[in-house]
């Protein structure tokens, strides 16, 4: 590890940030070339049939086939918000005031990004709590590992981001997908559109919720008020958006990462992510690694050269 990165290539401040897309600029300005004035003015009523009635309905196949037919969600209703932060924020620290949320170690700081309940929010893998939290798959590694299962599993709930999930192989993406299928009925789904789809311009934050879970009857009255507020723009150009464009891009990133690891003498891993890969270090590193640890690994967020 000392030996394949030195300590200029080390950046104080390395968050995860998206790639962006040509598939993405495409879709905007499509999206943009469909709006009225009208549909300006009926935005809280009209405009929430299109969510419910269109949005929603593509949004649910498109997963059903991201996840190589494995998820279904005919029973969940969907909600919406600002963002993908807003809502996970939200639900985190409505929970968190009377059960405890665990996090996964190592895994997506941003689970608790406005949250004033932090004595009920905790860095836990072992997952006994009222919530569960992970990303899909975890930045923490890129992968979703069994250890992440059973973390899951010991919850009374769980809330899953889907995150980097786009740009997994489709043998990645079934994979974790059969993994999780059994968790599905007691967790919150949240997608992120910014990172997975790299529609950063505009947020949207949208969350698929089994019609019987017990956070429906607790929190309905509340999404049904923050889905008023959805992104247009942003549900119009995810619909619009070229994904196998998109893929065609990633797998490009994910071979420019792999010769990166192999020219640095370092493990390549041909599943998971391209965009974070872990490792676990033996021995004793310099002090200018400190901004890649987390916990007992280091993180290696990649950004592959715009083309």
């Amino acid at each position: 590890m000392i030996q394949a990165i030195e300590p200029h290539e080390v950046e104080g401040f390395r968050p995860l940030l998206p790639v962006g897309y040509d598939a993405g600029v495409s879709a905007y300005r499509g999206a943009v070339d469909t709006l009225s004035a009208r549909q300006l003015t009926t935005h809280y009523t009209t405009g929430l049939e299109f969510f419910h009635g269109e949005f929603v309905p593509y949004l649910k196949q498109r997963l059903h086939q991201l996840s190589g037919g494995v998820w279904s969600f005919d029973d969940h209703i969907a909600v919406a918000a600002g963002s993908d932060v807003d809502f996970m924020t939200h639900l985190v620290e409505a929970v968190a005031a009377s059960t405890p949320v665990a996090l996964y170690p190592g895994d997506w700081y941003g689970f608790q990004v406005g949250c004033t309940q932090t004595a009920g929010i905790q860095w836990n893998k072992m997952g006994e709590a009222g919530l569960a939290c992970l990303c899909v798959p975890s930045v923490r590694n890129g992968h979703v590992t069994e250890e992440m299962i059973q973390y899951l599993s010991a919850a009374d709930t769980c809330l899953l981001n889907l995150n980097l999930y786009p740009t997994l192989s489709a043998e990645d993406r079934q994979f974790t997908a059969n993994a999780l299928a059994p968790l599905l009925p007691k967790s919150v789904l949240s997608i992120s559109f910014s990172r997975g789809f790299g529609l950063t311009a505009s947020q949207l934050g949208v969350a698929l919720i089994p019609k019987s879970h017990p956070f429906v009857q607790r929190y309905r009255q509340q999404w049904d008020w923050l889905t008023y507020f959805y992104n247009a723009i942003a549900a119009r150009a995810f619909m619009l958006f070229d994904l196998d464009a998109a893929q065609h891009v990633d797998q490009l990133r994910k071979t420019w990462v792999q010769a990166w690891l192999k020219e640095r003498g370092l493990p390549v891993t041909d599943s998971g992510s391209y965009y974070v890969k872990s490792f676990q270090v033996e021995g004793t590193l310099p002090d200018y690694f400190d901004p890649l640890r987390r916990d007992d690994i280091v993180r290696l967020c990649f950004k592959p050269p715009q083309t």
